[in-house]
């Protein structure tokens, strides 16, 4: 008698059938995260070129929109994000400042998504924004 139990000579297929099945749904799940990881990494970069663009304002007195527009695309540069829209808002009351960045994502996958029932846009523009006071 054997050590090892041979399967049934109906299932030595089985495996390889529900493996065959399984394969795609995982291999849109990862896509679709690797997807949307990448949409994080451009939000996340994109917030520290907000903060940048209105700590500039506010540190220098005589700063303008060409200024702000320099500085956040010197901070979006190495990540190569192209700068969308910039809006700049200032000063508000408190004295405060504001500037909103958006840079263009491009999906990779956008197929993907409306087999699980969502959809987006291919551009698309995601935003940061950051408001600072202007101290003394």
């Amino acid at each position: 008698m054997s050590r090892f139990h041979r399967p049934a000579r109906g299932q030595r297929g089985t495996a390889l059938v529900e493996f065959a099945l399984v394969l795609p749904m995982l291999l849109v799940l990862t896509f679709c995260v690797v997807d949307i990881s990448r949409a994080f990494w451009a939000k996340n970069t994109a917030t520290p070129a907000a903060r940048e663009g209105v700590r500039y304002m506010v540190v220098h007195t005589l700063a303008d929109s060409a200024d702000v527009r320099s500085r956040v695309s010197e901070v979006l540069a190495p990540a190569n994000l192209t700068l969308k829209t910039l809006v700049i808002n200032g000063p508000l009351p408190g004295p405060r400042y504001e500037v909103q960045v958006g840079v263009q994502f491009n999906w990779m996958f956008p197929g993907l998504f409306t087999w699980l029932g969502a959809s987006f846009a291919n551009p698309m523009t995601l935003q940061a924004t950051c408001v600072m006071r202007k101290e003394g």
